[in-house]
C-alpha cells in the first residue's frame, strides 16, 4: 500500500508530514502550563500565523463507545488542535471535552517517551533510559528464561478496553501475539455481566444484545435504568434527547439523582441492587395477566415448548424417538446456538391435541398447560414461569427497592401498553452480583412484549453489533494454530499467582504483560496486587503511552504511539453502525513505535516472529478488510479510502434491530425463556453447579455485601458506588491539563445527612474505609446524593488522592456465574480526618 487517503482534499499524510514533531509539545510539557490557554488556544493560533494548516480525519478510540470521528489539525508536524468531523449521518457526528482535548495526550507530561527500566523499588518512580535494542534483548533473556524453566504459561497477558483500534488495540496484533505466545489469556471480568445475562435469552454472546442507538427515535418509552449518559456517554444523550423532543417519555430510575435524572421527565430512586426485585415485579405482571400478542409469543419464543417435570430439560425428538441425540446431551450442546436444529422441541398442538414439533406447528399450539407425552409428564415453559415468577408481587418489590407500589406499577403499564420501549442500561447494575439476573430477567420481558426486534425497542443502552461488524479475523490468527489459556479471570488471578494453584493443579505465573490496560488502577481490590500479586511476579511488562498506576509498579516500560500518530481501523460495533478509516496525524513523538511493531519485535526475539511478523498499519488494515463479511455490503479498502465512514449494518432509512426476521442466534432460533443448563461464563475451578439449576429462571439474589439486611451493612452503614464523569474515560484523560482545570481532584460526594452525622463540612478531608482498605479525599456535600449513599467519581489515579485508592474499598469476589467485578456490591464507613 502506498499510503491510506485522507478524506480530506485527496492528501496522502505523506505528502505534507516533514518533522517528527518532538518538540511540538513543548506548551503541554513545561513546568506549569495550562493546557487550556496554552496548548488549545495559543498553539493554535501560533500556528497559523507560521504555516499552512492540513486538516486529517481521524478517531477517538476511547472505551466510552462514542467512536467520535474528529479532525487533526496539523501544522508543521505537530496536531495542534483537534475537531468535530463528521459521519454520513449527521447525528452521529459529535464529541466531547474529551475528544477536543485529545491530542494533548500525546503531549501529556506522564508521557512514556524512550524505553525505560526500573532501577528503584516497584512504584518510586526510579527509572533509567534504555535503548529499544537494550529493552528488547532483556524482554527477550527474562521471559524467555521464565518460560523455559515455568512454561509458556508462566507469562500472563492482560489486555484492556483502553484503545478499540482494530490493528492497536483490544485484539488486533495484540490478539496475534498472544496466541502465538501460547501464554495465560487473562479473562477479563470487567463489564461482562448484562452480557451474559441477555445472551441467555437472545443469545449474541457478551456483546451481541443492543439494537442501533438510531432506533431510539421511534420510540414511545425510554427507560433509562442505571445509566448517565449526560456524563459518560454524551453522543447517545443526543439521541435520547431528540427521541424526547419528538415525543417519547423519559424515566430515569436509579439510586442517585444524576445529571441525567434531571433531565428526565419523571425519576425513580431505587435502593442500591434492588433494581432485580422492580425487574421480576414487571416480568410477574406480564405474565400473570398474560399482557402481550399469544401468536407472537408462540412464535417467536420458547414460550410453548414443553418442559420435562423429571429431568427439568426440555422435551425433545430424542426423547420420544430415543437415538444418539439423547445420550449425547450436555450443558455444552444445550446451550449450543442452533442446537436444536438437529434435535427439536416439542409443544402441544391443541387442534391435535398431541404433541408436536415446534418447527411443525408455530401459532396452533398450548401456550400453557400440563399434558404427558409417551408416559413424559411436562408442561408449557411458560406456565413453569409464570409459576415461578408469581412471588415476585408488586408489595414485595416496593417493600426491598423503597420504590413506591404505584411506579413499579406503571413501568409494568409501560411495557404492556406503551411499546415500544428502549431500555438504555449499560453497566450500572452490571456491577452488583446479581446484574446478570437483572439483564436476563429484562431481556425476557422485552421478549414477551416484542420490545427487542421493532424499531424503536432495544435491549441495553449503546449499540451492541460486535456479532454483526466483523473482519477478516483469519488474519490476527498465528499460522502455527498455536492459542493461549483463557480460564483464569482477572478476579481470580491473585488467588492463583499467591498460591501458584489452578483448579487444583500446580500453575505458577512468574511474568505479566500489560497492554492497552490500566490494571492497577482498575481491577477490583486493588491492595491485592501489593500483597499477593506484584511480590510473587518476578517480571511486569507494560505496553503504554503515559505512566499510568500500572506502568509505575513495572520493570520495563515501553513507548506506544498515541492514536494520532499511527494509522488505524475503527470499526464502532459499540458505538454506531459504521466503519471508519482512521489516519495519523503526525510521526510518534520521540521513540514512541505502534503497538503492531512492539509484539512483531518482541515475537521475533522470542522465536516466534513467523506468528507475529512485522507489518506496516496499513499492511495490516489491508489484511483485515481483505475477504472480511463486511465486504458484502461493499466496506473494502478502496472504498474506504474514498469515504470518511462507511455503513457496516442497517441503513439510513432502517436501523438495524435485532430478531428483525424473527429469530436469534440461540439454540431454538427463538428467545429462550428458560436456560434449562445455566453455565458460568468461565469455569476456573469454582464451585457453580449448586447455582446453575436455579438460575434456569430468574430469580431474586440479593447483593452479597451491599444490601441493608446483610451483616456488612451494621458495620459499614454506606453504600459505596463509583460514578462517571465526563472528564476521564475510566483512567483515561487523568492528566490532560484541560480536563484538570475543570475537575483537578479526586472528590468524596457525601449527603448533608450522612455529613451532619459525622461532624463533616464542605471541604473537610475525610477518609472512607472497610475492612479491604481506605482512601482518602476532600469531601463535597451534595444534595443530589441520598442518605445511607456515598460516591467517588471514578478514573483517578492511585497519586492523585491523598491517601490510598477508591479501588481498596471494593471486592474481587465474583458472583460464581457471571464472573463479574462487582464494583457497587460494597459497604462503608466514613470519617472525618
Amino acid at each position: 500500500m502506498s499510503g491510506l487517503k485522507s478524506s480530506h482534499g485527496g492528501l496522502t499524510r505523506r505528502s505534507f508530514l516533514k518533522t517528527t514533531g518532538v518538540v511540538a509539545g513543548a506548551a503541554a510539557i513545561g513546568a506549569g502550563a495550562s493546557s487550556l490557554s496554552s496548548l488549545s488556544v495559543k498553539d493554535a493560533a501560533f500556528a497559523a500565523e507560521q504555516s499552512e494548516e492540513t486538516v486529517v480525519t481521524t478517531s477517538c478510540r476511547s472505551n466510552c463507545f462514542q467512536a467520535c470521528m474528529l479532525n487533526a489539525h496539523v501544522r508543521d508536524g505537530k496536531v495542534c488542535y483537534m475537531s468535530r468531523a463528521d459521519y454520513p449521518e449527521d447525528m452521529y457526528s459529535g464529541c466531547c471535552l474529551r475528544g477536543l482535548s485529545m491530542h494533548e495526550r500525546a503531549y501529556s507530561r506522564t508521557r512514556i517517551k524512550y524505553p525505560m527500566r526500573r532501577v528503584g523499588e516497584r512504584g518510586q518512580d526510579q527509572w533509567e533510559r534504555i535503548s529499544w535494542d537494550e529493552a528488547l534483548n532483556e524482554i527477550a533473556e527474562k521471559l524467555g528464561s521464565i518460560r523455559d524453566q515455568y512454561g509458556t504459561h508462566a507469562l500472563a497477558i492482560d489486555g484492556g478496553s483502553g484503545n478499540y483500534g482494530a490493528v492497536h488495540g483490544i485484539g488486533g496484533v495484540k490478539g496475534l501475539f498472544v496466541s502465538a505466545s501460547e501464554c495465560t489469556s487473562l479473562n477479563g471480568c470487567y463489564d461482562q455481566a448484562s452480557g451474559y445475562g441477555a445472551d441467555r435469552v437472545i443469545g449474541g454472546g457478551i456483546w451481541g444484545y443492543s439494537n442501533e442507538i438510531k432506533t431510539i427515535l421511534d420510540s414511545k418509552h425510554v427507560l433509562i435504568w442505571g445509566a448517565n449518559p449526560v456524563n459518560s456517554q454524551m453522543q447517545n444523550w443526543r439521541w435520547v434527547r431528540l427521541a424526547k423532543e419528538k415525543g417519547a417519555k423519559l424515566t430515569c430510575i436509579d439510586t442517585l439523582y444524576s445529571t441525567t435524572a434531571a433531565r428526565c421527565d419523571e425519576f425513580i430512586a431505587v435502593r442500591p441492587g434492588s433494581d432485580l426485585m422492580i425487574a421480576l415485579a414487571i416480568l410477574n405482571d406480564i405474565v400473570s395477566k398474560d399482557a402481550f400478542d399469544a401468536e407472537f409469543v408462540k412464535s417467536t419464543t420458547s414460550a410453548p415448548f414443553l418442559l420435562r417435570k423429571d429431568t427439568g430439560l426440555i422435551l425433545r425428538r430424542s426423547d420420544v424417538e430415543g437415538g444418539e441425540a439423547a445420550e449425547k446431551r450436555d450443558p455444552v450442546t444445550l446451550n449450543t446456538p442452533g442446537a436444536m436444529a438437529k434435535d427439536p422441541a416439542y409443544v402441544w398442538d391443541e387442534q391435535a391435541g398431541q404433541a408436536a414439533l415446534y418447527t411443525d406447528c408455530t401459532t396452533g399450539c398450548a401456550l400453557e398447560g400440563e399434558f404427558e407425552v409417551n408416559g413424559i409428564a411436562v408442561e408449557t415453559v411458560y406456565s413453569a414461569l409464570k409459576r415461578h415468577v408469581a412471588e415476585y408481587t408488586m408489595e414485595k418489590a416496593s417493600e426491598m427497592s423503597g420504590v413506591p407500589v404505584e411506579s413499579i406499577e406503571e413501568l409494568a403499564r409501560i411495557y404492556r401498553e406503551e411499546g415500544p420501549v428502549f431500555l438504555y442500561t449499560v453497566y450500572g447494575i452490571d456491577h452488583y452480583r446479581n446484574g446478570h439476573l437483572f439483564m436476563q430477567t429484562m431481556a425476557m420481558v422485552h421478549a414477551l412484549t416484542n420490545n427487542i426486534s421493532r424499531q424503536g425497542s432495544s435491549l441495553g443502552g449503546f449499540s451492541c453489533l460486535g456479532d454483526k461488524m466483523l473482519l477478516n479475523f483469519a488474519a490476527m490468527m498465528p499460522p502455527s494454530k498455536k492459542k493461549a489459556y483463557t480460564n483464569i479471570p482477572q478476579c481470580d488471578f491473585a488467588n492463583v499467582v499467591a498460591s501458584g494453584k489452578h483448579k487444583g493443579e500446580d500453575y505458577p505465573i512468574k511474568a505479566l504483560l500489560f497492554a492497552c490496560s490500566n490494571a492497577i488502577s482498575n481491577w477490583a481490590d486493588s491492595q491485592r496486587w501489593f500483597k499477593d500479586i506484584l511480590p510473587n511476579i518476578d517480571f511486569i511488562l507494560t505496553l503504554d503511552t503515559e505512566f499510568t498506576d500500572t506502568a509505575r509498579y513495572s520493570d520495563i516500560v515501553l513507548p506506544v504511539a498515541f492514536w494520532t500518530e499511527v494509522d488505524e481501523l475503527r470499526v464502532n460495533n459499540c458505538a454506531n453502525p459504521y466503519v471508519l478509516l482512521a489516519h495519523k496525524g503526525m510521526d510518534p513523538l520521540y521513540e514512541a513505535k505502534p503497538d503492531s511493531e512492539i509484539f512483531a519485535l518482541i515475537a521475533e526475539k522470542l522465536g516466534f516472529g513467523d506468528d507475529v511478523p512485522l507489518r506496516s498499519s496499513e499492511e495490516w488494515i489491508e489484511l483485515l478488510l481483505d475477504g472480511a463479511p463486511l465486504n458484502a455490503v461493499g466496506i473494502t479498502i478502496e472504498s474506504l479510502q474514498k469515504n470518511a465512514a462507511m455503513r457496516g449494518v442497517g441503513t439510513e432509512e432502517v436501523p438495524f434491530v435485532r430478531g428483525a426476521d424473527g429469530t436469534f442466534p440461540t439454540t431454538s432460533g427463538r428467545a429462550n425463556l428458560y436456560c434449562e443448563m445455566p453455565l458460568p461464563r468461565v469455569d476456573y475451578g469454582q464451585e457453580w453447579t449448586s447455582d446453575s439449576e436455579k438460575e434456569r429462571f430468574p430469580y431474586f439474589k440479593a447483593p452479597t455485601e451491599n444490601w441493608h439486611e446483610n451483616e456488612a451493612a451494621k458495620a459499614y452503614p454506606l453504600s459505596y458506588l463509583q460514578s462517571h464523569e465526563r472528564y476521564r474515560t475510566h483512567t483515561q484523560w487523568f492528566a490532560v491539563e484541560s480536563m484538570r482545570e475543570i475537575d483537578p481532584e479526586p472528590l468524596l460526594h457525601l449527603s448533608p445527612e450522612d455529613a451532619q452525622e459525622r461532624g463533616i463540612e464542605n471541604g473537610d478531608i475525610a477518609e472512607v474505609f472497610n475492612d479491604r482498605g481506605s482512601v482518602s479525599a476532600k469531601t463535597v456535600i451534595d444534595n443530589a446524593c441520598p442518605k445511607g449513599i456515598c460516591h467517588i467519581p471514578k478514573g483517578w489515579q492511585r497519586g492523585q488522592f491523598i491517601e490510598g485508592c477508591y479501588q481498596d474499598l471494593t471486592g474481587a469476589e465474583p458472583d460464581p456465574m457471571a464472573v463479574n467485578f462487582a464494583y457497587f456490591d460494597v459497604r462503608v464507613e466514613v470519617r472525618k480526618k
